[in-house]
């Protein structure tokens, strides 16, 4: 998140804030009260922000669709004897590969 960003989402939080006290006849609140909500909502806000951001991210990585295998791959199960032709990805050749190999 860039700093005009949160820049921008500070005073909006702020804002916020103030009109919920405002709302709650506690408009007379003292102004460092005020600041030290504000700075615990903006802490929990931006940790959540970050949390969700790493686990979209996370998810995005799993839902990526697994990769072919490879030519190289393939041939190569069939040179240690393997059947290339139910292999279908680079993780299953590998593995296909890696169990040829202790043979």
């Amino acid at each position: 998140m860039d700093p005009a960003a949160i820049a921008e989402l500070t005073v909006e939080m702020y804002s916020l804030i103030d009109a919920k006290l405002i709302a709650r006849n506690f408009s007379m609140l003292d102004p460092e009260i005020k600041a030290m909500l504000l700075d615990k909502a903006m802490s929990v806000y931006i940790t959540n922000l970050i949390k969700g951001e790493r686990s979209t991210s996370e998810r995005s990585d799993d839902s990526e669709a697994p990769r072919l295998a490879s030519q190289k791959q393939l041939a190569y199960i069939d040179d240690l004897g393997g059947v290339s032709s139910e292999i279908h990805t680079a993780k299953e050749a590998s593995d296909e590969i890696t169990r040829l190999k202790k043979k």
